[in-house]
């Protein structure tokens, strides 16, 4: 046989090898596809810290508020003059509260200054009488928020310290123990709220507080009273 057709046999023999065994290797590549690496997952302590620290907490606030003490104007309170505008102006009052709060309950701490928070004035036959106070009050309140939603109708009570500076009588300070009660409303929008107060403050308040001798006390029919001084406060908080 020639040598020229035993080598045109040949290379037709292994193209055809080649030509059957291409389906095989592609079968092949089909059944082992190439690993995935999949991404390695993030340590259940980070994961938790993650949602912790993006978890929203909206239930604590910051607020401030101005608004009047009745007892600024105690004259027109006794005598049945008494109006808003009256209190406003005479008795104003600052302050500020922080709380948190959630329905159906609050918890919050609340400081309020009045530089005119008492005043009356009086006529005791030839003698006018005058008498003035700085009204200081520091205090711890429960709220219970009666609905839920945007608009929240509460009720409130507490107590604390009731600091009173009689500016007409020498100087007299008065702390003692006091309570509060009262309520009103909070309107929620976002992050910002709206707030209407109404509270009473009560102080027992007796003759020996005055530096007033007991056996005086007697003589005139002076007793422990209970100060009420009625707030009306307007204030705006933030949620955080």
């Amino acid at each position: 046989m020639p040598k020229s057709r035993v080598l045109t046999l040949s290379i037709v023999f292994f193209s055809a090898l080649v030509i059957a065994a291409q389906p095989v290797l592609a079968q092949e590549q089909t059944a082992t596809p190439p690993a995935q690496t999949l991404p390695d997952p993030a340590p259940q302590q980070q994961q938790g810290q993650n949602l912790a620290v993006g978890a929203p907490t909206n239930n604590a606030e910051v607020s401030f508020f101005i608004g009047g003490l009745a007892g600024g104007d105690l004259t027109s309170l006794l005598s049945d003059g008494f109006s808003l505008s009256n209190t406003l102006e005479s008795g104003r009052t600052y302050g500020g509260r922080v709380g948190y709060y959630t329905f159906p309950l609050g918890v919050e701490g609340s400081f309020a200054y009045s530089n005119s928070g008492l005043g009356f004035t009086g006529r005791f036959e030839d003698v006018t009488l005058s008498l003035g106070a700085r009204v200081m009050y520091a205090e711890a309140n429960v709220l219970l928020i009666l609905i839920p939603g945007p608009v929240q109708p509460f009720i409130t009570g507490g107590g604390g310290l009731h600091s009173y500076e009689f500016i007409d009588l020498a100087g007299i300070h008065v702390s003692k123990w006091g309570w509060n009660f009262g309520g009103g409303v909070k309107i929620n929008v976002k992050r910002v709220s709206l707030r209407v107060d109404v509270r009473d403050h009560l102080t027992s308040i007796a003759a020996a507080d005055l530096n007033i001798d007991q056996m005086l006390a007697d003589a005139f029919g002076l007793t422990d009273q209970n100060l009420h001084n009625a707030e009306l406060s307007f204030g705006v908080g933030f949620r955080f």
